[in-house]
């Protein structure tokens, strides 16, 4: 029999509703970004915003001319030499690994991370209905509370990172906790180790938040429902750590080799859960609720705005939850269900908050904190992400009460109505603020002229390398370059990355300096910089043995037995005249002059200090290490010199500092990142003789602090 509320799409029954449903997340997605971001091929938008999609589009395009290694998620050509994994680009490992066996057929610019923006959308209003239909909730506010999801504050404010944004695995956990197990409890709690394992191969945090729905879950079904066994209890816990293991090693996050360092060098407490964070609008993602305050910038990561509309209805779900209560119309198991994920979000909650509980912006009080949290704490430093289940729970739970309230239904659907229209208005900053461009995209710079020079050359040094953010011409300019080299199918040194291997990375920066200070360049390696660090190239540029250009303001230099076309950078005639005077300049330079100082050294004062390197040859010393007056709890604007002393002359000579993030973690400081050095200096301007070797640090105050390493240099 013909049912007009159905139709026949690809075999299977749709209901009118159904498409209706759908019908929301399009329109809802097209206002807040535009369809058009789903087209593959459009990554004009992603590149030209100059944030976190540039980042995460960059690391699926390097990692998809990869080679097939082990770990699968390698990648070696960004943020060259030291390389890192595509689970630390945030480019989604799960699509990556999927789509890259076709990368050889797929577009060259080809882009998923508006499909997934648009899939994350779509499942959200999924398990949206998905729960609302276990109460019965009337269809007409099943699809205002999809609006109100789908358009939500966290979700919208964290689009800028689609990995951050697959929100739809915490409402998928709550669905699958609140669903009554009987008869299909296996099925359950199979369905949550399976959204278990695609958070695992998404995003960390995301992980570690469904990973405790999958401990509450079987707990529910085993104390409270009791439709599974105490093994099986303890069984799915167990199967969904083997796979989140197995799923991390194979990508290549968990490493048992000179593996990548998953803690952060920052306490998580920067990064928390401010007290007012559920009405904090920061001031412009509300049209009704004033700024707040924060004590740190960084608190953005426990962003929690509910909107005037929710806490609007929260509000009266509040009431009418304690009118029931009071009148005893709450069984007990329903408080015992519902209780047990209370307490879980509210955990997690405590993690976001931190020891350092902070209201507005002023700090309440400060917690000791047991080492164990400690730990995890350093390693998710963005604590205040963890409020995300608590903050989706009051969302459900309010339209849950709310609908229980006995009122008539027509006016139940307009007061919800109003609240639907209170919030969208209220936060209408968050879902209209993306004016995102489409087609080929175009970087700020000379695409043609820097693509044609990378191609000369095997891979591409930006110095110093490492860093992400020059502020030459706009913020997160390392993208651009980074761009360009992915063009030019080169491997470049600069990028960001979630999580680095610090340690190889200051070694391959210490052991680059030495390099170009002792005049050695590779001919294969082009070199991009800024006026800035035009000192670090001073030997090379002394002894005229590289060639150095200007372009979109910044300077590239390569050895002179490579041959460029002057057609590459279409110099004109004022750059031609300020880089012969760069030349010029440091062709009649005397390196590193050292002249006499006469003052008297204050030696009252110890000195901590360590040489990691120490080598005198041909009249040149290569120094690296670290030192610390013992009284300082805090060295940012105190300097380090090479003291050289032959009778009563006493030449001094500036360090190049070094950050050194252990120093401060070993003497347990405030602040001694500042200790480390390493240079280069080159001493053939001075007499013969026997040198003692020392180190002086000066005072902000001008007061000079000396200690004698008890080193002797002849020079010849």
């Amino acid at each position: 029999m013909f049912d007009k509320n159905k139709f026949i799409i690809f075999g299977r029954n749709i209901r009118l509703i159904d498409l209706f449903f759908f019908l929301i997340v399009i329109i809802g997605f097209q206002i807040c970004y535009g369809l058009k971001i789903i087209y593959p091929t459009n990554i004009n938008w992603v590149m030209s915003v100059h944030h976190d999609w540039g980042q995460h589009y960059l690391g699926w395009a390097f990692y998809r001319n990869e080679a097939w290694t082990f770990p699968l998620g390698t990648i070696t050509s960004f943020n060259y030499p030291i390389g890192t994994n595509i689970g630390f680009m945030d480019s989604i490992p799960l699509l990556a690994l999927i789509l890259k066996p076709f990368s050889t057929v797929l577009p060259q610019d080809f882009q998923y991370l508006g499909f997934w923006l648009f899939t994350c959308t779509f499942f959200l209003a999924y398990y949206t209905r998905k729960i609302l239909e276990l109460y019965k909730i009337s269809n007409w506010i099943i699809a205002l509370s999809i609006l109100i999801l789908i358009a939500n504050p966290v979700f919208l404010f964290r689009a800028i990172h689609p990995a951050l944004s697959s929100h739809f695995l915490i409402l998928g956990s709550i669905y699958n906790y609140i669903r009554p197990s009987f008869s299909i409890s296996k099925k359950i709690n199979k369905d949550q180790v399976f959204l278990f394992v695609i958070a695992s191969t998404i995003n960390p945090y995301l992980s570690v938040m469904v990973f405790s729905f999958n401990i509450i879950v079987p707990i529910k079904h085993y104390l409270i429902e009791k439709t599974i066994s105490f093994k099986q209890c303890v069984f799915y816990p167990t199967l969904s750590l083997v796979l989140f293991g197995l799923s991390w090693v194979l990508i290549g996050i968990i490493e048992f080799k000179n593996g990548t360092n998953v803690a952060s060098s920052e306490p998580f407490s920067v990064y928390s859960l401010n007290v007012n964070s559920f009405f904090d609008s920061y001031g412009y993602y509300s049209r009704l609720l004033p700024d707040l305050g924060k004590v740190d910038p960084r608190q953005y990561e426990g962003f929690a705005y509910l909107g005037l509309g929710i806490i609007l209805l929260s509000v009266l779900s509040l009431i009418y939850s304690v009118f029931l209560f009071s009148k005893k119309r709450i069984s007990l198991l329903t408080i015992k269900k519902w209780g047990l994920l209370l307490i879980l979000c509210i955990v997690l909650c405590l993690f976001a908050l931190t020891n350092v509980i902070s209201l507005n912006d002023k700090i309440i009080t400060t917690l000791p904190l047991p080492k164990i949290i400690e730990k995890l704490g350093f390693i998710f430093r963005a604590s205040g992400r963890f409020v995300w289940p608590l903050y989706y729970l009051i969302f459900i739970c309010s339209i849950i009460i709310f609908n229980k309230i006995k009122i008539n239904s027509y006016l139940k659907h307009f007061i919800f109505l109003f609240i639907t229209i209170l919030q969208l208005y209220d936060t209408q900053e968050l879902f209209l603020r993306w004016k995102l461009p489409e087609g080929v995209y175009k970087t700020p710079l000379k695409d043609k002229n820097w693509i044609n020079v990378m191609e000369h050359f095997d891979n591409i040094i930006i110095y110093p390398p490492f860093d992400y953010n020059y502020n030459i011409n706009y913020t997160n300019d390392y993208q651009d370059l980074s761009y360009l080299a992915l063009k030019a199918k080169k491997p470049i040194s600069n990028g960001y990355v979630a999580r680095a291997n610090i340690k190889k990375g200051q070694e391959f920066a210490s052991n680059l300096l030495i390099e170009l200070k002792s005049g050695i360049i590779n001919s294969k390696r082009l070199y991009i910089t800024t006026k800035k660090h035009f000192n670090s190239f001073d030997v090379l540029l002394n002894k005229e043995i590289v060639d150095i250009h200007l372009m979109d303001n910044f300077i590239f230099i390569y050895k002179k037995n490579v041959k460029l076309k002057s057609s590459d950078f279409k110099e004109n005639y004022s750059t031609k005249i300020f880089l012969d005077s760069v030349k010029t300049h440091f062709k009649n330079l005397k390196l590193n002059e050292l002249e006499p100082v006469e003052y008297s050294l204050n030696a009252t004062k110890p000195i901590k200090y360590f040489f990691d390197t120490f080598n005198f040859h041909d009249n040149i010393v290569k120094i690296r290490g670290w030192a610390v007056l013992e009284e300082s709890n805090n060295n940012q604007n105190e300097t380090i010199f090479l003291l050289l002393q032959k009778n009563n002359l006493k030449f001094e000579i500036r360090l190049n500092s070094e950050e050194r993030l252990d120093i401060t973690t070993y003497f347990k400081k405030e602040n001694l990142n500042n200790a480390g050095f390493n240079s280069v200096i080159f001493t053939k301007n001075l007499n013969k003789g026997t040198y003692s070797v020392g180190l002086v640090i000066k005072k902000t105050n001008g007061e000079c602090i000396h200690i004698d390493s008890g080193r002797k240099i002849i020079i010849n």
